[in-house]
């Protein structure tokens, strides 16, 4: 609300990767059947590759599954061994690739006649390329044999990767739906725990020779929060990666930013509710067996509360593989972990699953939406609250909500969930961070927010565009209050300012326009009008039409006064018939005016009172005070109070969601009005 104590937090300055346009770079043009191939991963400038290949040899372990599901025209690939043994469900189609060998070797790789090569940078340089210029510029033999795409790689970007080297075979489409199928996988599992945001887990990569915790940049950390797990923050790194990577001597005990290293002196720090061990493959393993027994058998380990109570985990997959079939091996653990195996869906890649289709009205996941965009009509140019031009070239399909107020309930109303949310403190609500409203809403969807909101303390450019948006909603009136701070968020993706506060209508319609959906928010408007003209029917009723009112909060010292006729509740009592009186018309278009005590028999000839806590007195302790307790709105009973509370949030946030929480109080308001002499 107006007094709520929103807090402005200084946001972290977003470091994007500078990447040249190809119009910069140098003009190549790639002949008939190729296509010119660029990505902020590459290790080399952008290269002409087939359009549709034929023969791909992948120099990387962590891509077969989906290269499988996907029916790439592979032939060789290497450690082919190794990958059987990781993917047991696809031992017949790994038999039938060429081994290229452990290192991979050129002449092997050349008698198959590939026409792409796909690989990993520090698996494929030579003696002479130890670095990417000197891949660059000594033409080494991978490039003379076929167009090669070599990417950098590390356990942070694993889904970038993967989005890589699929976007590089042209199965773009496939990529996202196979990430659309393990983000579903991860909301399925968070129904399935209870309470999953409460319960922190830490997880341990250990054996013979390291012991490392996982951090939230880890494959297992992106995992565990992409599940809604809470997690202990002395296990988080505490500054973002990108300032790590640039100071990273100032963090000896961190491996990486992935990693904090862990040894037997300080045990305590892994404790948690839940300790999964996993990495050390202890089965086949004796020098891992062995210091794990060691492990166990410390003293120091037998005092941690997940060990005292029984919640330690033996995993037996590596959690710091960064690859989609291990992320869906790792919920699988996580299932077995708490119990649920036995109900979680079967993994996609044990049984040989084709890639599902992705439908937009039946397989809604974490950021997905329920009802559907209207593809039609995109590219759109659509002006914002504040009068800015925005142009989004296709209908948006993950929405990140910058801060939550105004824009979650009207885009629930409307079918979407957005991909991640951010919200500031609710002063007013016990009950948590979703609202009754909202929590039905999201029910409905099939949705858990406990996947996409992020509380304030990680308000931050970075977690913005962690999330990959290409939509972002904004209140005004923040990027009004911080300098520049719409063109950083223009930077991530499109940009909408909305009302907030000053106008509900404008909120639906505005999101609506934004997904393609013009028709469903004016449908919404006159959803919501409908209730508040029915109020404002048995008004006039009941004789209360003209009748004055007053929104007040009583503080200590001070009385406001809202006149502002933008303003929600005092929108809301100028809606149904209610009028204000010369006097507090006069105080002007702020949206609530301070009156000291001495003033404050303005209100003395008002004939209802709507008088909302904001952080200050009860109705009972203002009146403890004679200047109030004389008013005669008061005396009368001709008020309603409304406390810190969901329904005080309901009436500044008006939507098709909160407008039912809101129908009693403004029936109440007419029949008290009425009462008046």
């Amino acid at each position: 609300m107006y007094f709520r104590k929103f807090t402005i937090l200084v946001l972290l300055t977003l470091l994007l990767v500078s990447v040249v346009p190809l119009s910069a770079q140098d003009p190549t043009e790639c002949e008939d059947g190729f296509r010119l191939f660029d990505h902020e991963m590459l290790a080399t400038e952008a290269v002409c590759i087939p359009e549709n290949p034929e023969r791909v040899v992948l120099v990387w372990p962590l891509g077969l599954p989906s290269f499988f599901r996907a029916d790439v025209p592979i032939v060789g690939s290497f450690a082919l061994d190794f990958l059987k043994g990781q993917h047991p469900a696809w031992v017949e189609e790994i038999d039938m690739l060429t081994d290229i060998g452990t290192p991979a070797n050129p002449e092997a790789v050349l008698a198959l006649e590939p026409d792409l090569i796909i690989g990993a940078y520090y698996l494929i340089q030579d003696e002479s390329t130890s670095t990417y210029p000197d891949f660059v510029e000594a033409d080494p033999v991978w490039t003379s044999i076929a167009p090669t795409v070599v990417f950098d790689w590390n356990q942070t970007t694993w889904r970038e990767t993967e989005d890589l080297i699929m976007d590089a075979v042209g199965k773009s489409d496939e990529s996202d739906a196979i990430f659309t199928e393990f983000e579903a996988r991860a909301q399925e599992l968070a129904m399935l725990i209870d309470n999953v945001g409460d319960i922190e887990v830490a997880m341990i990569n250990f054996g013979a020779n390291f012991f490392n915790l996982h951090t939230q940049n880890s494959p297992g950390g992106i995992v565990a929060e992409m599940v809604g797990f809470g997690r202990v923050e002395a296990h988080l790194l505490p500054v973002s990666r990108e300032e790590f990577l640039e100071n990273r001597d100032d963090y000896p005990e961190y491996l990486s930013e992935a990693y904090l290293t862990v040894n037997q002196e300080n045990l305590d720090i892994i404790d948690a509710d839940m300790i999964i061990i996993s990495g050390g493959f202890f089965e086949n393993n004796p020098d891992n067996q062995e210091a794990l027994d060691d492990l166990l058998a410390n003293p120091l380990w037998q005092t941690l509360e997940a060990v005292q109570n029984g919640n330690v985990h033996l995993a037996d997959i590596n959690f710091g593989n960064g690859e989609i079939a291990a992320a869906h091996a790792m919920l699988d653990d996580f299932a077995e972990a708490f119990g649920v195996a036995d109900e979680f869906s079967s993994n996609p890649y044990l049984e040989k699953a084709p890639i599902p289709e992705l439908n937009m009205e039946e397989d809604m996941s974490m950021g997905e939406i329920a009802q559907g965009f209207n593809e039609a009509g995109f590219p759109l140019t659509l002006t914002d609250f504040e009068g800015r031009e925005v142009t989004l070239e296709e209908a948006p399909q993950r929405i990140l909500i910058a801060n939550r107020a105004y824009t979650l309930g009207p885009m629930l109303a409307l079918g979407v969930v957005p991909v991640q949310l951010h919200t500031f403190p609710w002063d007013f609500v016990e009950e948590g961070e979703v609202l009754p409203w909202e929590e039905e809403a999201l029910v409905e969807l099939g949705a858990n927010p406990e996947q996409f909101i992020n509380t304030n303390d990680q308000y931050s450019l970075e977690v913005f565009a962690s999330a990959n948006p290409d939509i972002i909603f904004i209140d005004g009136r923040v990027t009004a209050a911080v300098d520049g701070l719409i063109d950083q968020l223009d930077a991530i993706a499109p940009t909408i300012q909305t009302a907030g506060a000053r106008d509900w209508r404008a909120n639906i319609l505005t999101i609506a326009d934004a997904i393609g959906q013009p028709e469903a928010g004016e449908q919404l408007v006159a959803e919501v009008e409908g209730k508040i003209d029915a109020v404002a029917d048995q008004a006039e009723a009941l004789g209360a039409t003209g009748n004055t009112f007053a929104v007040v909060s009583f503080q200590p010292d001070q009385v406001f006064v809202c006149t502002d006729q933008e303003y929600g509740p005092t929108n809301l009592m100028l809606t149904l018939g209610l009028e204000m009186t010369p006097e507090i018309a006069e105080l002007g278009s702020n949206v609530c005016t301070p009156l000291s005590l001495e003033t404050v028999d303005l209100l003395n000839d008002t004939d209802y009172l709507l008088i909302f806590q904001f952080g200050g007195l009860t109705v009972d302790e203002a009146r403890e005070q004679a200047v109030i307790d004389l008013i005669p709105a008061l005396q009368e009973g001709r008020f309603d109070f409304i406390p810190d509370s969901a329904l005080g949030i309901a009436f500044d946030d008006i939507n098709p969601l909160s407008i039912d929480i809101l129908l009693p109080t403004l029936e109440s308001a007419v029949e008290k009005a009425a009462q008046a002499e």
